[in-house]
Formats: C-alpha cells, structure tokens, sequence
C-alpha cells in the first residue's frame, strides 16, 4: 500500500501499489479542490491526481 500525504506530511489517503483509491476518498478531493500539493510518502514524489480522477471523468455522460 501507498500513503498520500500533504505539505504538512498529515495523510490524506491509502491506495494500492497499482494506485487504486482505498481510503481517503473525501479527504483526497477536498485537498485537490484546495490547490493543496500531495505527495507519495514512501518516494516523497507528487502525486498526480489525475490518475484517480480519470476514471469518474470518462464515466460521466452529457446529455442535452
């Protein structure tokens, strides 16, 4: 397992090593809507947000 963690080094969310969201779901789109930076904790790398969000994004339909 992963651990994101902000600035401050407080977690914010758990995810798999495949970078599966399994906790921290709320805590995680609070931080991303604050602009807040997050980071892997074990490589003290960004995480890039994108790649939980991709998924919600393609499953949204538009209709008229």
């Amino acid at each position: 397992m992963k651990v994101i963690i902000d600035e401050d080094g407080e977690i914010i969310a758990i995810a798999t090593d495949d970078h599966t969201l399994i906790g921290g779901h709320h805590r995680l789109a609070v931080a991303a809507s604050m602009g807040k930076r997050l980071f892997w904790r074990d490589t003290g790398k960004p995480v890039k947000l994108d790649l939980f969000f991709k998924h919600h994004e393609s499953s949204i339909r538009h209709t008229a």
